[in-house]
């Protein structure tokens, strides 16, 4: 193509054919028209002033992207002859030549033309469009004129599709770099947004180390009071029992009976007294931790049947009915006896306490896979299913007025929970209000036990 363009242009260059083709583009732009609007330029430029276009393919049909030299008076693209030149080139590929009857404008402008050159676009990436220019018969005949043209087709073509990569890597770095644009702002409003929350919650940690320094403070002067109480009350209430001993033994003189009464209730109030006290300092080593038990290998069986036996006359005095379900097979635990007698204890007094004249409780073992339950069901009067929840909290009682006619502070499910809690066990409550309640608890058997030591 360039020694063809060299011919026609005798002072023109290889090299300045070649530059005019690279200036051409980097005027226009890398963009698929100013390609190809600098394409029909350079070729004007050097092949004459002579009618021709540039037409993008689309499936079976054309589209013209640029025209030069009355393009559209030379070569009525409608007509049908001329589309169907257009589709032969398209279909097939090749150069078509599609000869032009002679119109009078043109011969006025003294346009001899014998047709128009249809020359494909064609690169590796497939068929991008035709270049269509008008020609003589003998240009369209001649290899040496033709030839060039293709090469200039394959050019454009692979010209059109770098420009197409350009702008559609340009478009992706665009996106991309908006994308990363919107993402970092984003991070550095919620970088700002957790600043800022940080220093609300260390704000808020400092608060709450401080009322929380301000409990434990407060919870070890309660400790420390309850201590103090119970060992100050204990020393004088010891004596006050054994004075009121010596008195009802009658062994400072005889008694009558008013006087034997009175000291009968003064013994039980310091007996009563002597119970509230063991239970605040129970509490008290429960909660820190200094409570200490007794382990050892025994029977749960053994301790159901002493508990059963001793308040088995409260509960007859009462009217109530107390029954023991319980085998001797039961397995063997490893616990503290005393400690597990005083939970069972206080679970029936508490059923005495609440259930009616004429009610029944049932205290009952079973094995439960691992472990051994303890339950105790009464006909009392239940608790609803908010009263469940505080029930082994410190100092709750359920129905005061009830709790007043009782008696108690309120304080031995809470131990009870603390003494299962050390053993290893669970304690828990079901009731409904108005249908009694049964107060279960489950420890590991002896093998489990020794397991988890």
């Amino acid at each position: 193509m360039m020694n063809m363009l060299k011919r026609k242009h005798p002072k023109g260059s290889v090299l300045d054919v070649v530059v005019a083709f690279v200036q051409s583009w980097e005027m226009h732009g890398s963009d698929e028209i100013s390609i190809c609007s600098g394409t029909l330029d350079v070729v004007r430029a050097y092949l004459g002033d002579r009618p021709c276009c540039i037409w993008k393919s689309q499936g079976n049909s054309v589209q013209k992207l640029c025209e030069r030299g009355m393009m559209d008076i030379f070569y009525p693209e409608k007509e049908p002859q001329h589309q169907a030149a257009l589709a032969r080139a398209l279909v097939s590929g090749t150069v078509e030549f599609d000869p032009c009857a002679m119109n009078p404008v043109l011969s006025d402008l003294k346009l001899g033309f014998d047709g128009l050159l249809h020359i494909p676009l064609k690169g590796k990436d497939g068929l991008f469009g035709l270049l269509s220019l008008a020609v003589f018969k003998k240009e369209a005949r001649n290899r040496e004129f033709v030839e060039p043209l293709e090469s200039l087709g394959r050019l454009v073509a692979i010209a059109v599709h770098y420009g197409q990569n350009q702008e559609a890597n340009l478009s992706r770095e665009t996106r991309l770099k908006a994308e990363v644009d919107a993402t970092t702002h984003e991070l550095e409003e919620t970088n700002k947004r957790l600043i800022e929350r940080v220093r609300e919650l260390k704000t808020l940690y400092a608060e709450l180390q401080k009322r929380v320094e301000e409990l434990m403070r407060a919870n070890r002067a309660k400790d420390e009071f309850l201590s103090i109480v119970s060992h100050e009350l204990r020393t004088p209430l010891t004596s006050l029992s054994g004075f009121l001993s010596v008195l009802l033994d009658e062994e400072a003189g005889p008694l009558n009976e008013q006087q034997r009464k009175f000291l009968g209730i003064a013994k039980q109030s310091a007996l009563r007294l002597n119970l509230i006290i063991s239970d605040l300092l129970d509490v008290s080593r429960i909660e820190s931790g200094r409570l200490s038990l007794e382990m050892g290998e025994c029977s749960l069986h053994e301790i159901l049947a002493t508990c059963h036996e001793g308040l088995k006359s409260a509960a007859a005095n009462k009217g109530l009915q107390i029954r023991l379900h319980s085998l001797p097979s039961l397995p063997q635990i490893w616990g503290d006896p005393s400690r597990l007698q005083q939970v069972i204890d206080n679970i029936i007094s508490n059923a005495i306490k609440f259930t009616e004249r004429g009610g029944e409780i049932d205290v009952m073992s079973e094995e439960k896979g691992d472990f051994l339950q303890v339950s105790v069901r009464d006909t009392g009067p239940g608790l609803t299913e908010q009263e469940q929840s505080k029930v082994f909290d410190m100092f709750y009682q359920a129905d005061a007025s009830t709790r007043r006619s009782a008696g108690g502070a309120g304080l031995g499910l809470a131990i009870a929970r603390g003494i299962i809690n050390m053993h290893g066990g669970q304690i828990m409550v079901q009731s409904e209000k108005g249908k009694g309640a049964t107060f279960s608890f489950v420890i590991p058997r002896l093998r489990e036990q020794k397991k988890a030591a």
